[in-house]
């Protein structure tokens, strides 16, 4: 337990990592088998299991050296600072003021604000600057449209109804995009705001 508790020392600000390697380390708490796999080793052990896994390694193809994007995913959540840990604690109990499109199905709140950005979506299944009119349709798209197939931009629309009418008194919309002027002109043509209402940045 000091061990745990000297991670603060000073006003210091541990992360996720550095709390889990003292844990497993002090066998404070038994490590959940979905998190063995982040334990860091001592160096003594790293050295020898890296001695004893480099033929193997070479081996192993470029494909797949490429870790899982979960595991990615994971790595960088433990570098976070570990006074994070409450706002995780409220969002994944259902307590925080955020949540996810498909999270808010069915929910209602006075006041909503939906933020909006296509940097890190992963895949093609949606896709808001298709939609707000800052990227043309892929070749896909429009033969979807001709073939009376779904598309990206229905898919994506789908979800923006199912976020903006989740307010029943407000709601405010931040779109993150690289051609925002279009954004505005699909906007104001669609006629869903009005020209006061849409603000560039």
């Amino acid at each position: 337990m000091n061990a745990l508790l000297k991670l603060w020392d000073g006003g210091k600000s541990p992360s996720f990592q550095q709390v889990l390697d003292c844990v497993s380390e002090s066998r404070l708490f038994p490590i959940p088998d979905a998190l063995a796999v982040f334990v860091t080793p001592k160096l003594g052990e790293a050295a020898a299991i890296a001695a004893k896994d480099a033929p193997a390694a070479q081996a192993v193809d470029e494909e797949a050296e490429e870790e899982d994007s979960t595991l990615k995913a994971w790595r960088e959540a433990l570098e976070t600072p570990f006074e994070q840990i409450e706002g995780y604690a409220r969002y994944v109990s259902d307590n925080s003021d955020f949540d996810t499109h498909q999270g808010v199905k069915g929910l209602e709140f006075p006041r909503v604000m939906v933020v909006i950005s296509d940097e890190e979506a992963n895949g093609f299944l949606f896709s808001y600057s298709k939609l707000f009119g800052a990227k043309e349709k892929s070749d896909r798209d429009i033969q979807n449209e001709q073939e009376g197939l779904e598309t990206t931009i229905d898919r994506t629309r789908r979800l923006f109804y199912v976020t903006c009418s989740r307010a029943g008194e407000s709601l405010a919309i931040v779109a993150y995009s690289e051609n925002p002027a279009a954004v505005k002109a699909m906007m104001l043509n669609e006629k869903w705001f009005d020209e006061i209402e849409v603000v560039t940045l």
